[in-house]
């Protein structure tokens, strides 16, 4: 990922996209705010951003969306701001969804992923996690993502290098232990950097299996909630 990649943002509410720049901006990445979808052809033509955040409200329809997509083309990948209830399954395959209440830690990892990989094209679908502490390699670890064939996890910059292609990653508050095979590497803020891998299986001496875990593991709604429970 470029040092300081351009991220076009359409959003109509002037409030919201204020604020989506600035969690952009603090975080490395160079937010373009256009107020709709009239400008992004001659954005493209330039090749002046290298991914779209759009709110949904203006791809209301599916043609508009596959429109959307066709025009964007395989390098720039599309990020929409809205439920993902009212999408159709067909095109999940080629955006990412980040539903509202709006997060700053959820948008910035999508657009950390979607940057890294491309269009989020899998066969497992991603889902965030409560962050949970880990052991990868060693090195102490943040889980923040997890699917039946893949993982997320955030450590710091310094630490990065320490990861070689093949590590094992245990995580103890679930009894898992896991091989994984890293994918890819992307910045995710100051001094943090984020990995995905696929997981290769687990290892002798965990004590649950990791698709349990990838299916159960806690949302951070989930985890919020429990908490004001308790409170």
């Amino acid at each position: 990922m470029p040092e300081r990649a351009t991220i076009a943002l359409a959003c109509p509410v002037h409030g919201e996209r204020s604020t989506l720049v600035g969690w952009l901006s603090e975080s490395g990445y160079a937010p373009v705010a256009i107020p709709d979808l009239s400008s992004l052809e001659e954005s493209l033509q330039a090749s002046a951003f290298e991914a779209l955040i759009a709110d949904l409200a203006l791809v209301p329809r599916e043609d508009n969306l596959w429109d959307l997509v066709r025009r964007l083309g395989s390098n720039r990948p599309l990020m929409v701001l809205g439920d993902a209830g009212r999408l159709p399954k067909a095109v999940l395959g080629d955006l990412s969804v980040v539903e509202r209440p709006l997060a700053r830690e959820t948008l910035l990892l999508t657009v950390g992923l979607a940057l890294a990989e491309g269009r989020p094209a899998r066969k497992f679908p991603r889902r965030y996690v409560e962050p949970i502490p880990a052991q990868a390699h060693g090195v102490a670890v943040t889980v923040r993502e997890a699917s039946v064939g893949g993982v997320g996890i955030d450590l710091s910059g310094a630490r990065s290098s320490v990861l070689p292609p093949f590590f094992n990653l245990r995580i103890p508050e679930f009894g898992v232990y896991v091989r994984v095979k890293r994918a890819w590497m992307a910045p995710a803020g100051p001094e943090i950097m984020r990995c995905g891998g696929t997981v290769q299986g687990d290892l002798p001496g965990h004590k649950r299996p990791w698709s349990e875990f990838a299916r159960e593991a806690p949302a951070p709604v989930s985890y919020v909630m429990r908490r004001w429970a308790t409170e």
